[in-house]
C-alpha cells in the first residue's frame, strides 16, 4: 500500500495524516479536470473511523458526476468516486469498530478515489473479512440495483420470466446471476455485433435462458416456448424500450433505470390501454443518501452470502491508482467490465 506520511498538528497528542486523492475543481471531461492531489486527513473524532481504501471502481455514474450530468453534485472541489472498499486504520472511542475491519461506505458521493478518509462510523458497513476485495469494492451500487429491481416491483416467483435490455451491462449481468439464484428465467436483449455468438455463450454461462436482439425478441420468445415476461428492465430507451414493452404480459411492469441510447422511453399508447402496463423508474441513490443507511445495510447483507460463495461475478480490470488516466483513455462500455483502482 502506498506509504502515508504523518505530520504534527497544532493540538497536542493528535496527528494528522496526508493522503492522495483524485480531485476535480470544475465539471468536465474526467481526463482533463481530475488531478492527483495531496490532502490532510484529520484524526477520527469519538464516533468516527479513519479508513485506508483498498480498491474503488470507475462507474458510469462516477464519470457523469464529474461531468456535472448526475443529480448528485458534491460541492467543489470534490473527491471523485461513489463506492469502494477500505480497512479501518484507526477508530474513535465511541465508533464501535475494530481496527482492521473491512468496510464499505454507505452514502453516495463518498469520494472513494483516495487513499485515506475519515467517516462517521454510522456511514460505513462492516463486511466479513473473507469477501473478495474485488467483490466488496463493487457491491454497493450495481448489485443492490439489480437485487432491488427484482424484488420491489413485481412479486416474482420461481419459474417466472423477466426480460431486460442492456443485458451485457454490469447491472444486466448481475440481474442474470441473481435471477438464476432465485429460479427466475431471463430473456436478455443486446445489440447485434460481430462477436454475438461469443457474447451469447458468456451470458448463458452466467445463467441466461435466452439471448437475442431487439429485432429478434418476438421470434426468440416464440421459439423458446415461454410465457410472456412479468417484468421488463430497461436501461437503453428508444426503440429497445419499445421492444421490451411489447414483449410483456398484460398487467406487467417495465422499470427504467438508465438511458444509454440517450433517446426517450417510447411506450405505445395501445400497450398502456389494452395491456395495462405499468411504467416506473428506479434510482438507487435516491433513497440511500444519509437517511436510509439501515435499508441499504439490509440489502448488502443479502448480497454477502452470494459474494462469499463466488456466485456473483463482476468483471473488473485492476489499475494502479496513479495510472487513473489510462482508464479514461480506454473506456469499455460494451462488455460490462469496469476499471478497478487499486491502492495497495
Amino acid at each position: 500500500m502506498f506509504a502515508r506520511s504523518l505530520a504534527r498538528c497544532t493540538l497536542p497528542f493528535r496527528r494528522t495524516y496526508t493522503s492522495e486523492g483524485l480531485v476535480y475543481k470544475a465539471h468536465g471531461n474526467p481526463s482533463e479536470v481530475l488531478s492527483l492531489q495531496k490532502q490532510v486527513v484529520a484524526p477520527p473524532e469519538l464516533a468516527q473511523v479513519l479508513v485506508d481504501f483498498l480498491a474503488a471502481p470507475i462507474n458510469p455514474s462516477d464519470i457523469n458526476q464529474i461531468q456535472g450530468k448526475y443529480p448528485i453534485k458534491p460541492p467543489l472541489p470534490a473527491i471523485a468516486g461513489n463506492e469502494g472498499v477500505a480497512r479501518v486504520r484507526a477508530s474513535g472511542k465511541q465508533a464501535g469498530l475494530l481496527e482492521g475491519a473491512l468496510v464499505v461506505p454507505l452514502d453516495a458521493g463518498a469520494g472513494t478515489w483516495r487513499q485515506s478518509a475519515v467517516f462517521d462510523a454510522t456511514a460505513v458497513h462492516v463486511l466479513p473479512d473473507d469477501v473478495p476485495i474485488e467483490a466488496a469494492a463493487t457491491m454497493s451500487i450495481n448489485p443492490p440495483t439489480a437485487l432491488r429491481m427484482l424484488e420491489e416491483f413485481v412479486d416474482l416467483k420461481e419459474g417466472d420470466i423477466i426480460v431486460q435490455n442492456g443485458a451485457n451491462s454490469a447491472v444486466g449481468q448481475l440481474v442474470i446471476q441473481l435471477a438464476k439464484a432465485k429460479g427466475i428465467h431471463t430473456v436478455n436483449v443486446v445489440r447485434n455485433r460481430p462477436n454475438m455468438s461469443e457474447l451469447e455463450h458468456y451470458l448463458r454461462g452466467l445463467g441466461a435462458d435466452v439471448v437475442t436482439t431487439d429485432e429478434k425478441l418476438k421470434a426468440a420468445l416464440a421459439s423458446a416456448d415461454m410465457p410472456r415476461p412479468k417484468l421488463g428492465l430497461n436501461c437503453v430507451g428508444g426503440a429497445s424500450s419499445t421492444a421490451v414493452a411489447k414483449s410483456l404480459a398484460p398487467g406487467s411492469t417495465i422499470v427504467t433505470y438508465g438511458g444509454m441510447s440517450m433517446k426517450p422511453v417510447t411506450i405505445p399508447t395501445s400497450l398502456l390501454i389494452f395491456k395495462n402496463l405499468t411504467c416506473k423508474g428506479f434510482w438507487l441513490s435516491g433513497g440511500t443518501r444519509g437517511g436510509d443507511r439501515e435499508s441499504k445495510k439490509a440489502v448488502l447483507n443479502k448480497l454477502v452470502p452470494l459474494l462469499r460463495k463466488g456466485q456473483l461475478a463482476v468483471r473488473t480490470k485492476p489499475l494502479p491508482f496513479r495510472q487513473y488516466k489510462e482508464a479514461f483513455d480506454n473506456q469499455d462500455t460494451q462488455s460490462g467490465q469496469k476499471y478497478l483502482l487499486r491502492f495497495e
